[in-house]
């Protein structure tokens, strides 16, 4: 039966008649069935002197293993904590089973974050070890009184560490070194795999940070049977197996790559090639394609828009990107563009969606690899032992084995997550259709404007995105006013292939594109009031530095919105005291009649041709003419 037919709709409540394949087990059980499967075949691989270099089960054993034994002999047990702040890496995954395997939490947290974020975090998880990359990270080191050991997986300046241990009780050394101080052999690896997997599932193994669009981060306590859940549950649906390629780049530390990704490659067997493109740097990423020939990946849609774009450019490249290997792809974070989804279709390689959050682990729900998807929004089926329930004011309720624990010590925030009546209160909104989940938005994103209309702004913004290729993000608002603007973010890696070095023709192109694009939305929108009666077009990437984007690729429109309070002003409350870069980055699609303000003989709708409109431009007075 497939997914989509196995769901059974009771009232608000959808479940699959499909049951979870396997035992529940704990992340040690995992390693040591693989370990006695697969032996010699590769766990992971990564680029060392320009070359993917791969480790087997065997010699993973080993050094996690070892690492387990300097861990021990840290004081590293159950109760216990091991936070580490890295990019991706293979010694990760070592730190993360040799945590696990001993009972412990497993911490990650992400190497992007500011250095006072990363203390705010480790003072908040109180680790007993602290690993961190390298010399970048070790600004970022708090050593509370709990802490015993400092592990670095790179060489540092001895002078910093000593700096940092200064007045402590923590002890210091190197990743290499403390696995070479606890050499491994077939017996101690036996002893060590048969406790880990004899540790109770229902334990808590993984404490992840939230890295949602609003609010503060909260720790997420998983346990090793809210991780391997859903690769039981995927195991009814899916065929993964130990010849799969996976090219990784997204980040550990957070719950689609460092769980819903890692583990899938890890439960089955199959081979882990980390990505040293992070996902910024096309020319690598492209690189790593070719190498390894992913014939599973994960990605969020800006870098599978990347790939077509260079494909429709470069056709040449097509054979390389699109081979024949290539199972299926899966998309998360936002949904992705009709036409990139129809590029992939077009080549008969599925695009799987699905939807979920940190705090059940992550996946709910899945698309099915054989349904050619029609319904905008739908994020797919339950997965196997995971129950959807639509409350009466549309947030989506689950029950499931995948449901976390709760905030680590953090009671109040657990309560309105978890108050007692058997659900996870997800904060999403959402409906079903038919058998399927359609997401509408979060709730936090639901606004009134000043006629008390309300307005679902992620059903305007996913249908413009949809509408225009040149669209990499965009935000609408409206929030208190009496009409809708959107805030455009270019698609500029789009814009350079497609264009090269003649921004002339790409300023004219692209404008016309998006006033385009904006009033055939208008025209063809049937509720009056959210229609957009003005844009701008903001000349800047989204970043993580400037708390636009999360870790993975999400955007925080809260501070999208505080970030371009005077682009803002510029669409509401134009006056002689907005800044001519911020008016002339305005269209206004209805008529406005008052004129410059710097003495020019133009409406304020015609603000948009002094200057670039889709490039940045010197902020002088020739601009205002």
């Amino acid at each position: 039966m497939s997914h989509a037919l196995a769901v059974v709709r009771e009232g608000n409540t959808l479940r699959s008649q499909l049951a979870p394949i396997g035992e529940r087990e704990s992340v040690g059980g995992l390693l040591a069935r693989n370990v006695a499967r697969f032996g010699e075949h590769a766990v992971y691989a990564e680029r060392v002197d320009g070359e993917f270099r791969a480790a087997s089960w065997e010699s993973f054993a080993r050094d996690v293993t070892a690492f387990a034994a300097f861990l021990a002999d840290s004081g590293v047990g159950p109760g216990t904590r091991v936070a580490i702040v890295s990019p991706n890496r293979g010694e990760m995954l070592i730190a993360e089973f040799a945590t696990m395997g001993l009972g412990a939490t497993y911490v990650p947290i992400f190497a992007g974050y500011p250095a006072d974020q990363v203390q705010g975090l480790l003072a908040h998880a109180t680790p007993t070890v602290v690993i961190v990359a390298g010399r970048a990270q070790l600004a970022g080191v708090y050593l509370g009184v709990g802490a015993r050991a400092l592990v670095t997986l790179d060489t540092v300046d001895a002078a910093a560490v000593a700096t940092l241990l200064q007045a402590t009780k923590v002890q210091y050394t190197s990743f290499r070194d403390a696995i070479s101080a606890h050499p491994a052999g077939p017996a101690d690896v036996a002893t060590f795999l048969d406790a880990a997997a004899r540790i109770d599932p229902d334990e808590p193994c993984l404490l992840n940070f939230t890295s949602g669009t609003s609010g503060i981060l909260k720790g997420v306590a998983l346990s090793h049977d809210n991780i391997l859940s859903q690769q039981r549950s995927l195991s009814a649906i899916w065929s993964v197996t130990r010849d799969d390629r996976f090219l990784s780049y997204l980040p550990w530390h957070h719950s689609f790559g460092g769980i819903f990704e890692k583990y899938t490659a890890l439960f089955n067997g199959a081979t882990i090639h980390i990505d040293d493109s992070r996902g910024k740097d096309f020319a690598v990423l492209q690189r790593n394609w070719a190498s390894v020939r992913p014939t599973i990946y994960f990605s969020v849609p800006h870098v599978y828009q990347q790939l077509v774009t260079h494909v429709q450019t470069r056709p040449e490249d097509e054979g390389t990107i699109f081979h024949d290997g290539l199972r299926f792809v899966f998309t998360a974070a936002a949904p992705l563009p009709a036409t990139v989804s129809a590029f992939f279709a077009a080549r008969r390689i599925p695009v799987l969606e699905g939807w979920g959050l940190t705090e059940t682990s992550p996946c709910c729900t899945l698309t099915d690899l054989n349904e050619t998807r029609s319904v905008p929004g739908m994020v797919g089926y339950p997965i196997p032992g995971v129950t959807l329930c639509i409350a009466p004011d549309g947030e989506i309720l689950v029950k499931g084995p995948n449901v976390m624990r709760g905030y680590f010590e953090n009671p109040e925030a657990t309560l309105g997550a978890l108050p007692g009546d058997g659900w996870f209160h997800t904060g999403d909104l959402g409906e079903f259709v038919g058998g399927g989940l359609k997401l509408v938005a979060r709730k936090d994103r639901v606004f009134k404007m000043l006629n008390a209309e309300k307005v679902v702004p992620t059903e305007i913004e996913n249908r413009l995105v949809g509408m225009n290729h040149f669209i990499r993000h965009i935000v609408v608002a409206g929030q208190g006013q009496h009409f809708l603007a959107a805030l455009i973010f270019p698609d500029y890696f789009r814009i350079a292939e497609q264009f090269g070095d003649d921004r002339a023709t790409a300023d004219r192109v692209v404008k016309a594109s998006l006033r385009d694009t904006l009033l055939a939305f208008n025209a063809e929108h049937r509720v009056k009031y959210e229609r957009i009666q003005a844009f701008a077009v903001i000349h800047k990437e989204l970043s993580l530095e400037d708390g636009e984007l999360t870790p993975s690729m999400k955007v925080r429109v809260r501070n999208v919105l505080e970030n371009a309070e005077e682009y803002l002003e510029a669409v509401y409350a134009p006056s002689a005291d907005c800044d001519c870069r911020f008016l002339r980055k305005v269209m206004r699609l209805a008529p406005d009649n008052r004129r410059c303000f710097t003495g020019v003989d133009k409406g304020l709708d015609e603000c948009h041709a002094c200057g670039s409109f889709v490039f940045g431009d010197a902020p002088d007075a020739d601009h205002r003419t």
